[in-house]
């Protein structure tokens, strides 16, 4: 895992000159980050290249989410107003009339295109499966149904009374499964189909690419990573993703990226809200080495002494100069954030987007080189995206466990996210 004492990138950026031309490179420095820092205070930072701008979008005074009107120009007040349900992946739509209340979708009335349509929004290419489902918490059969055509997705539809009682459930992709039987500190090695999910951000190093983070493929276009990963920015065309391998001296697939998306509240200080979503220049094929672990649904828990798994090609050993060229895997539990909390573990630098997981006698953690990477667990047979490693003091330190985005607080930025870039 990256933390924030001390990380290096492993090779050097900067060469010793002259006391007069250093100061010369450092005034130049500072004007530099002067103006990275006003493009990013405006939601402008990204890299070198203008693919990789999110540019703040106009829009109209007084502007109101999820009502089926685009007011701003690229459709931002209009995305993120799908969730998915914990209770067998109930498809909901925030109300065109009530922001914050969200409605099913009936079983009847809306047409076979619309799961196609709400799924294809986000990036999932797969063929959506359906089910119907019924609700308990729902005694008045309020919900939606297609009442017109809207290139929204709540532009499409009404609520009304479902007589069947029946709501759509959707599940976008066919996601958190492995396909093999089945180092990050104190962790053995992967064998290859065990965490498909897995891939390795690498950035230019003259000739050739160099390990930085870890990320998790979420589909065949997105990639789920952390934000302070691009603490330091280089041109778009620098970096390169990996997959399909446990050993990066046998690369099997690769791409390019088309964008970076950082989480606009990343503060390098706390690092909280440390997440951020890359764009693959060319979509990834499935296969038995590359499938997508499944992102969480609104009100699934990963309950504190859960068993999950992190994996990576971080530092096997902290006190080395050198991350894994094999990818590593170790269980962990998760750590309740009272605990973590602590004055004796992390004293309250943990946030409601943070979550803690390892082993308090230290020993089994992650490490640099680990960050982005995945915290999954499993669930009724399917793994699910829980965390993103971000930081922690030291490497497999006791007291001192792995520090985790908690993925259910910032899944309708993702979301949110993932539709706006296909606006764009």
């Amino acid at each position: 895992m990256e933390r924030r004492p001390g990380y290096k990138f492993p090779f050097s950026l900067f060469s010793s000159r002259a006391s007069t031309i250093f100061v010369f490179l450092v005034l130049i420095v500072v004007v530099i980050g002067l103006g990275l820092i006003t493009a990013y205070k405006l939601n402008a930072f990204g890299g070198s290249s203008s693919d990789n701008y999110m540019i703040r979008e106009k829009c109209f005074p007084n502007k109101t989410l999820c009502n089926g009107i685009s007011e701003c120009a690229m459709g931002g007040d209009e995305a993120g107003c799908v969730r998915f349900r914990w209770d067998n992946s109930l498809l909901q739509v925030m109300s065109r009339t009530q922001e914050n209340v969200w409605l099913p979708v009936c079983s009847t009335g809306t047409n076979n295109e619309f799961p196609s349509h709400v799924c294809q929004r986000f990036g999932f290419q797969q063929t959506p499966k359906t089910e119907l489902v019924t609700m308990s918490d729902n005694s008045a059969n309020i919900g939606l149904f297609n009442a017109r055509t809207s290139d929204t997705i709540q532009g499409n539809l009404d609520s009304g009374t479902c007589p069947s009682g029946q709501y759509l459930s959707l599940r976008c992709s066919d996601c958190g499964n492995q396909k093999s039987s089945s180092r990050i500190i104190g962790g053995t090695t992967s064998t290859l189909g065990e965490w498909p999910w897995q891939i390795s951000l690498q950035v230019l190093n003259g000739k050739a690419y160099a390990h930085i983070c870890g990320g998790t493929i979420i589909n065949r276009n997105w990639i789920v990573t952390a934000s302070h990963c691009f603490s330091t920015s280089f041109p778009l065309t620098s970096y390169m993703i990996f997959t399909g391998t446990v050993d990066l001296n046998q690369i099997r697939s690769r791409s390019g990226v088309s964008a970076i998306i950082r989480h606009e509240n990343y503060n390098a200080d706390s690092d909280d809200y440390d997440v951020a979503l890359i764009k693959l220049k060319n979509p990834f094929s499935y296969s038995a080495s590359i499938q997508p672990a499944c992102l969480p649904m609104i009100n699934q828990n990963f309950n504190p002494n859960t068993k999950c798994w992190i994996s990576g090609f971080g530092k096997t050993v902290a006190a080395s100069e050198d991350t894994s060229n094999l990818l590593m895997k170790a269980e962990v539990s998760i750590i309740s954030t009272s605990i973590c909390n602590s004055a004796s573990v992390y004293n309250g630098a943990i946030s409601q987007r943070m979550m803690c997981a390892g082993d308090l006698r230290g020993g089994t953690d992650s490490c640099q080189g680990d960050s982005g990477g995945p915290l999954v667990c499993l669930q009724e047979n399917r793994w699910y995206l829980a965390g993103v490693t971000s930081w922690g003091t030291g490497c497999g330190q006791p007291n001192k466990p792995g520090v985790y985005t908690r993925v259910t607080e910032i899944l309708s930025w993702v979301y949110n996210k993932m539709e706006l870039e296909r606006n764009r």
